[in-house]
């Protein structure tokens, strides 16, 4: 019995491609955090990777939204939003193919002594 080929594979065994993108949240996150009790900590030194927006991004990046931690992340810029008052930093992950991009802001306290946290990513190329 001959079997149908459908782009070179036998139909019935084609797989779709994986999306190497598709494992990494993305969009606005939701805070869940308590950030008072995150920045006590920081002070005391027990977080203090907190206080570095690239280590914020990498680490809540493995931990919560898909990220490896064979990706590579890179600061991209620092900014004061006159708006809100809040610092907010742009970090960028190469995950495989896809580059994307992590903003953050410090929720409690501005300067290097406040901590970060994670507010959007976005899929930079496609």
């Amino acid at each position: 019995m001959l079997k149908k080929k459908f782009f070179g594979f036998v139909s019935g065994n084609w797989r779709k491609p994986r999306d190497p993108c598709g494992r990494v949240r993305q969009g606005h996150m939701v805070a869940s955090e308590d950030f008072l009790t995150i920045q006590q900590l920081a002070d005391s030194g027990e977080r203090a990777w907190r206080l570095n927006p690239v280590e914020t991004a990498r680490r809540l990046g493995i931990e919560e939204l898909g990220f490896k931690a064979t990706d590579v992340f890179r600061f991209e810029s620092y900014r004061l939003d006159y708006g809100s008052g809040l610092n907010r930093a742009q970090v960028k992950a190469q995950h495989g193919p896809c580059l994307f991009l992590i903003e953050l802001y410090q929720p409690v306290r501005r300067g290097t002594t406040g901590i970060w946290a994670v507010e959007s990513v976005t899929l930079v190329n496609e």
